[in-house]
């Protein structure tokens, strides 16, 4: 082969050098590179043809074969020949090629970004021992309708004591902490360990060991794990590290191991694990102490299904037991990866269905070109019958184009993936913690689905292509090459992608436009605050210096001053929870003079621990009474200020002011009725909110609420060196504007509306190209008939009525198809819709309008032409 390849590309090579001397643009050098690499490929493989087929040449020695037989290595040499013949041709018709591969590799490209989150996320195997094992504990509140993942501490001892499905229940939590003694202090990820977590994981120790059932007893000596990227970051893998104390927070405990590298839940950072206590028995208040979250390992042999059957004979078992605290309470199991995912999944299917969209109306798109080409190849077409090649031969080579189109648009689909991937995992949100995503590639997985998808969209728009001729003698075909025109069946077939392709442009635009009109009415939701000019700004303060709650207070009483006393600063609050971040947590509310029923379950509300200058930080409106104030000690009797909604629904006939609840700390006193807000997400209708005195008893960790005259963003500098004047050894934790918050509450909607509007321009655009290519195909077909219409009297606007006419039968039954399809369709899209309904006849209406204008735009260059035919010379022509 070197022999035959090396003079013949020595000549490619110097005829490429004497034309980039003649080049005089970048652009004209580009294109002698790709010539001059095209003409290599297609040398290289005419060389290697010419090798197989002397390594295949028949030995002489054996008998001549009959007439009939066929050597067993020659479907190989054809498919050689094919493929090399199918390049040649495309390289001919290089405005065809680019066209094809432009539009196939944005419709694979797109599709192969989309699959590898999706493998990542949904099908790649979650890093731990028989991880379809693993299951999470939630709990659902039947009255409510919400669920929660954590569980009641007596609910979690008695499901773990009595349930026989399982092989071990352990209970976990994540949290931050603060690691002192190495420089400044740093915020560490932390895994609190219930009994049994790390076995129930099956995590290994590097060095050391693991946590112990004995570490979680009260009264032993604190200990830690270190997660082994923390180990590695900050400890420089040290050998030694076991045995050492480390401070994290308030107590110093000793490192007795580190952990092999993993991560729990998937999503999360594990730097620490701590232990954390598990009573042997469950408390007498059942909801008392910390709520652990639950995972559990199914027994060999049982389905999730066989767990929550026995779950749900346990609900209904401690509902009977303890009325009060568990009535309409209902415990379940999901299998670890539906767990962490939640509703990612049903996101990743819709946007892996709307690049499929896309993909198949780019396809029906080539498929056009293809016919197009194949009709102005029809004397060629018919040359080769004459010469004797069957139908299957061309059908054959036209497949052998397409699969080479599909395959080079599959490569560079590939490539536009790489750079699509990392864009698509930039833009979502941060609050989609979904287990590979920080892991996305272009694996061999990934790549066998561009494989795949490659050659189905061969096929699809290759058998298209192969209906294009008539199946009329050639010798007619060679006589009357201008009269060779595609068959009925072929007409049909274009005319149906096209209907198609304005069917599926219509189901994505309408999509786009119910996820765009949700969008509006999110952005015109009132959330009960004012989320403009306020900073928020969390700290925490060295546990060994502020270990009461009255040095706590203390510092919290002088932060606040100094930071009102900086010149852009209005209000400065506290709370707990952040609002807008889907927070549900909530408590049970009983009014002292109307206990509940003996065996009642009491109602619950929403909580929040907020400082009096929280609400007019937030400017949530007072609407009786008064706010938090520093009278509100812990020496003092506890109060509480509820929200319109607790008003309206417990004290519907009266005022709530100076009425006593029953709390934590014994009665309370209302002293305050604050306006409702949506506290978890704009979506939620406000909720009956209780509000706790952040005054009381302050914690070692605060979020502020400031609320500034000036950009908050320029102020954030002056706030932390005003906290850090008065305790040098302050960590500061996350700080962002309350606006961005609410803005990344509705990030995911933005997202989806960005991705489905941008794959409903395409789908629009590819719809016209394709309505625009047949109808100029129709012109072209029926000259002689558009001729004869003028001779005989018809005007120019009666021509292109005519063509009009029939793109718009065309664009009429494929908005038809395409509106029915959607008011299926939509209703993927319920979940993240709000205040639209699924089939809103407005957006139907502009969806279909928007393609039928995109239709006549369209069928307006072919009218035009054949206004434009001139009929004496069309007649004389045909």
């Amino acid at each position: 082969m070197r022999e035959v390849f090396e003079p013949a590309h020595a000549d490619l090579r110097i005829a490429y050098l004497e034309a980039r001397q003649r080049a005089r643009s970048r652009l004209a050098l580009a294109r002698l590179r790709i010539l001059y690499a095209a003409r290599v490929l297609l040398l290289a493989l005419d060389c290697g043809r010419v090798v197989i087929a002397g390594t295949l040449a028949f030995d002489r020695s054996h008998p001549p074969q009959l007439p009939g037989d066929r050597h067993p290595q020659e479907p190989f040499t054809m498919l050689v020949y094919y493929a090399r013949h199918a390049l040649r041709l495309l390289l001919r018709e290089p405005g065809f090629t680019i066209a094809a591969l432009l539009t196939l590799a944005l419709g694979v490209g797109a599709n192969v970004a989309v699959f590898a989150v999706v493998e990542a996320v949904l099908l790649r195997p979650l890093p731990y021992v028989d991880a379809d094992r693993l299951a999470i504990l939630k709990h659902r509140d039947q009255r409510t309708g919400l669920t929660k993942q954590d569980v009641a501490m007596g609910d979690f001892v008695d499901l773990a004591a009595r349930q026989s499905v399982f092989e071990s229940i352990a209970g976990y939590g994540s949290g931050q902490g603060l690691l002192f003694g190495f420089g400044d202090p740093f915020r560490v990820s932390t895994l609190g360990a219930g009994p049994g977590l790390l076995d129930t994981l099956r995590v290994r120790p590097v060095l050391g060991r693991l946590l112990q059932p004995d570490d979680s007893r009260p009264g032993t000596a604190p200990v830690m794990v270190l997660g082994y990227e923390l180990w590695q970051r900050r400890f420089g893998s040290d050998p030694n590290i076991v045995g050492r104390g480390v401070k994290l927070g308030p107590r110093e405990r000793q490192v007795v191991g580190v952990a092999e590298a993993f991560r729990f839940p998937p999503a999360a950072t594990v730097d620490v694990i701590v232990p954390m206590t598990v009573p042997a028995t469950a408390p007498a208040e059942r909801r008392s102490g910390w709520w652990p979250y639950a995972v559990a390992r199914l027994k060999p042999g049982t389905s999730i299904e066989d767990a929550n059957a026995n779950l749900a004979i346990l609900s209904t078992a401690l509902q009977h037991e303890y009325p009060r605290s568990n009535q309409a309470s209902e415990y379940f199991a999901l299998p670890l990866r539906d767990a962490v995912v939640g509703d990612t999944k049903a996101a990743l299917l819709l946007l892996l269905a709307a690049v499929g969209v896309v993909l198949l109306i780019a396809c029906a798109n080539v498929a056009n070109l293809m016919v197009a080409r194949s009709l102005a190849r029809r004397r060629e077409m018919a040359v080769r019958m004459a010469l004797g090649a069957g139908r299957a031969q061309l059908v054959a080579q036209l497949l052998a184009e397409s699969l080479m189109l599909a395959l080079t648009a599959g490569c560079a689909g590939a490539l536009v993936a790489m750079w699509g991937v990392r864009g698509l995992v930039a833009l979502l949100p941060a609050s989609v913690a979904a287990p590979g995503l920080a892991d996305v590639r272009i694996d061999g997985r990934v790549l066998g689905f561009t494989l795949g998808v490659s050659v189905a969209t061969a096929l699809l728009f290759g058998l298209v292509a192969a209906l294009t001729v008539k199946r009329e003698s050639a010798s007619g075909a060679l006589v009357a090459p201008g009269r060779v025109t595609m068959s009925r069946t072929a007409r049909r077939a274009t005319s149906a992608l096209v209907v198609v392709e304005i069917a599926l442009a219509i189901v994505l635009l309408v999509g786009a436009g119910l996820i765009l009109r949700s969008f509006v009415r999110l952005l015109a939701v009132d959330p009960g605050f004012r989320a403009d000019h306020v900073m928020t700004m969390g700290f925490a303060v060295p546990s060994d210096r502020y270990k009461d709650a009255d040095s706590r207070r203390g510092f919290h009483d002088r932060a606040s001053a100094a930071l009102r006393a900086l010149p852009d600063v209005r209000d400065v609050g506290a709370a707990v929870v952040m609002p807008l971040t889907g927070n549900n947590w909530t408590v049970p509310f009983e009014r002292v003079d109307q206990p509940v029923a003996a065996g009642a379950r009491p109602p619950e509300v929403g909580w929040q621990v907020a400082s009096g200058g929280y609400f007019r930080a937030l400017q949530i409106p007072l609407v009786a009474g008064r706010l938090f104030d520093d009278s509100d000690t812990p020496h003092t009797r506890p109060v509480v200020i509820i929200s319109e909604a607790v008003q309206r629904r417990f004290f519907p006939d009266e005022s709530a002011i100076g009425r006593l609840i029953q709390s934590g700390d014994g009665p309370a006193e209302i002293v305050g009725v604050v306006g409702n807000i949506r506290r978890a997400d704009l979506r939620d209708e406000p909720r009956a909110d209780l509000y706790f005195p952040a005054e009381r008893g302050p914690g070692n960790e605060t979020t502020l609420f400031v609320r500034t005259t000036s950009e908050p963003d320029g102020v954030l500098p002056s706030l932390q060196g005003a906290l850090r004047a008065i305790e040098p050894n302050i960590a500061f934790l996350e700080a962002r504007t309350l606006s961005d918050v609410a803005a990344a509450s509705m990030q995911v909607t933005q997202l989806a509306l960005w991705l489905l509007g941008l794959f409903a321009v395409i789908s629009i655009s590819l719809a016209a190209v394709g309505i625009y290519g047949v109808m100029s195909y129709v012109v072209r077909q029926r000259t002689r008939e558009i001729g004869t219409r003028v001779a005989l009297g018809a005007s120019r606007m009666d021509i292109a009525w005519l063509v009009m006419r029939q793109g718009a039968a065309i664009a009429s039954l494929g908005t038809a198809l395409g509106l029915a399809a959607s008011l299926v369709a939509s209703r993927s899209l319920a979940a993240i819709l709000f205040g639209v309904s699924t089939s809103d006849p407005a957006t139907l209406a502009v969806s279909a309008g928007t393609l039928i204008a995109a239709t006549f735009a369209a069928c307006c260059g072919p009218a035009h032409r054949a206004a434009r035919v001139d009929p004496a010379r069309t007649l004389a022509d045909q």
